[in-house]
């Protein structure tokens, strides 16, 4: 069986990132209200550079950033991870105008991506829904959102997580 271990540069930027989650990640989260959006977390995400990973890093690299955060700020990890479920069924199909519309406001943490299960049989399985999504008339937000848009992205609301 063939060992596997991390490289040095992988081991550093482990620590560099629990350092971060410790020093400017955890004071934020600390500050949120329960239930809300804590829209400075997502904005710190940001500006740190590791919203805009969830698009460009492979599976490993993103394992290791999520774990790595969640040491030091677990808030700081599901912000981040839920920005990644949510926005990514639009980096994957969705039409470039909507990329252009959500993807850097996600990566840049003014955009809070959502993510929802809401059939009862389903639970949290998402693989198990049903429901079909079909227009039902003309909308002015048709083009920008599509009438099957995956995931719904709210930027201008600051309501429940």
């Amino acid at each position: 069986m063939t060992a596997f271990s991390l490289e040095p540069a992988q081991l550093a930027w482990c620590a560099e990132l629990r350092a971060l989650a410790a020093e400017r990640l955890r004071p934020l989260a600390d500050k949120g209200e329960p239930g809300r959006v804590n829209r400075a977390l997502l904005a710190e995400l940001g500006a740190l550079g590791l919203l805009p990973r969830l698009f460009t890093s492979g599976a490993l690299d993103l394992c290791l950033m999520r774990e790595s955060l969640a040491h030091a700020c677990t808030e700081a990890e599901t912000a981040l991870a839920l920005q990644g479920l949510g926005a990514h069924p639009v980096h994957a199909h969705g039409t470039e105008a909507q990329r252009a519309r959500w993807l850097p406001r996600v990566s840049d943490g003014t955009a809070v991506a959502a993510f929802a299960l809401s059939e009862p049989d389903a639970g949290s399985d998402a693989a198990a829904l049903t429901l079909a999504a079909e227009p039902d008339g003309e909308r002015a937000d048709t083009e920008a959102l599509g009438p099957t848009a995956p995931a719904a992205l709210t930027a201008d609301r600051d309501g429940p997580s």
